[in-house]
């Protein structure tokens, strides 16, 4: 039995993660983790945060989410966002992470086998519980910067919904 690879679609907030992650799981015909902190946030957020356990709880729910789906994953468990992006949240918040949440954010680099990250070429879709473009144009600077200082390697997905799934299907078929 050939094992599952799990993908991960990184990005700043309105980069077409959760469509584009939605479309590559329905299309291969897979598991689709969604991004287990939206939905919290949605429920528990004071004031537009969360707490330093909050986001950890967050980080920990999605990768026992993952854990549990990957056995019914036909060849890839498709994930939308990880640990690193609860993570940037904890710097974006308060300078700082929970030490359990630095060392999941850590593990997520040998967690995945393929990173894509979606590139901020698409219009910015301005709904209340986003920081705004000027918020995501500095999310997408700390994504990319992290990805290299971490040596993750990723390919970026640029374009329509189309011409990234084409992208993802390039590098999932390599």
């Amino acid at each position: 039995m050939q094992a599952v690879k799990r993908v991960v679609f990184l990005g700043a907030p309105s980069t077409g993660k959760t469509t584009i992650a939605e479309l590559v799981a329905e299309r291969l015909e897979t598991e689709f983790i969604a991004e287990f902190g939206r939905e919290y946030w949605l429920e528990h957020q004071c004031d537009r945060l969360l707490s330093q356990e909050q986001l950890l709880y967050i980080a920990e729910q999605q990768i026992r989410l993952e854990d549990e789906a990957i056995a019914n994953a036909n060849k890839f468990l498709i994930v939308d966002t990880n640990a690193l992006t609860t993570w940037h949240f904890a710097q974006d918040y308060y300078g700082c992470a929970h030490p359990k949440l630095d060392q999941l954010a850590d593990e997520s680099k040998e967690r995945f086998d393929v990173v894509f990250l979606c590139k901020d070429d698409i219009p910015f879709e301005d709904t209340w519980e986003r920081s705004g473009d000027v918020k995501r144009d500095e999310f997408q600077r700390f994504i990319t910067e992290q990805l290299h200082l971490r040596n993750i390697a990723y390919t970026e997905l640029s374009g329509s919904v189309e011409e990234r799934f084409q992208q993802v299907t390039e590098v999932l078929q390599a």
